[in-house]
């Protein structure tokens, strides 16, 4: 096929995931109906589990191996630039797709050319909404997460503030950020901008997109029209100081550092213009 004739790449970066690819890949199907698409998995450990798991699940995708492994960024690029679709949607190996079509995902981005990212809404295991938007995250708030505020019987209103707990996930609205379980795009334009910044070898990547994309002009939106269930493993903080910890907080540093700021991000979401946005009921 050619690239103009397909809709959506769909982008799997499996790191010893097999396990849940089949969950993810099969129940994807029910969110393509209409949309000409192709899902490009690739297994970062470069063995043959994942082809085994995945190949004969639909004849839309296509498995790929790596020699050695690389970061996620750099893995989401690489199947990025390797697909075809006019829109990608880069999907986390620990999602299932449970309702809505994503081709009224993929028309809303159409429709609205401001709007460069676009998440839908993520479910937890019980099927309670797991929230998935922040705004731009500030030095603050990163050390109060690191101490375990979300379990304290207090917490700070300016945290509350950043950490958007009151935010209502029923409505389609604009965000700074979100998580990058599921980040739909425009192909072109992400491969213009640069995709995500391959310094980072695992964490902030998603939070760093949307902030150069903000720096571009394009705003980041959240479209509850579409909902995945996700299996949010917060492996960095499992182990305080392990590997995946030590990844965190190398990613957290980088990402203040490259954006220029620790305290005051460069855009308030505040200042939102929501023009155009609609509830995703209407």
């Amino acid at each position: 096929m050619e690239q103009n004739n397909i809709d959506l790449s769909v982008v799997i970066v499996s790191h010893g995931h097999e396990g849940l690819l089949g969950d993810c890949v099969g129940s994807l199907l029910g969110g393509l109906e209409g949309l000409k698409a192709e899902i490009l998995v690739l297994d970062n450990l470069g063995g043959q589990a994942v082809e085994a798991v995945v190949s004969g699940i639909d004849a839309r995708v296509n498995c790929f191996g790596n020699a050695e492994p690389q970061s996620l960024s750099q893995n989401v690029n690489e199947m990025a630039a390797k697909s075809r679709g006019k829109f990608l949607l880069m999907l986390n190996p620990d999602t299932v797709y449970q309702s809505g079509a994503l081709k009224d995902a993929l028309a809303y981005l159409e429709s609205d050319t401001k709007t460069g990212i676009l998440g839908c809404r993520l479910l937890n295991m019980d099927g309670t909404v797991q929230p998935s938007c922040r705004q731009f995250p500030t030095l603050p708030v990163v050390m109060l997460r690191g101490f375990g505020v979300d379990r304290w019987p207090w917490r700070p209103r300016f945290y509350r503030k950043r950490v958007m707990d009151t935010l209502d996930y029923d409505k389609q609205q604009l965000v700074d950020w979100i998580f990058g379980a599921f980040i739909l795009v425009r192909r072109e334009e992400y491969l213009r901008l640069g995709g995500m910044d391959q310094g980072y070898r695992l964490y902030y990547e998603d939070v760093d997109l949307c902030y150069r994309y903000r720096k571009a002009g394009l705003r980041t939106g959240y479209f509850p029209g579409v909902s995945f269930m996700h299996k949010h493993m917060r492996t960095s903080a499992k182990v305080p100081f392990g590997r995946h910890w030590r990844w965190h907080v190398s990613s957290v540093m980088r990402y203040f550092r490259e954006q220029g700021y620790w305290f005051r991000p460069g855009f308030s979401s505040d200042k939102f213009s929501l023009t155009g946005l609609q509830d995703c009921h209407d």
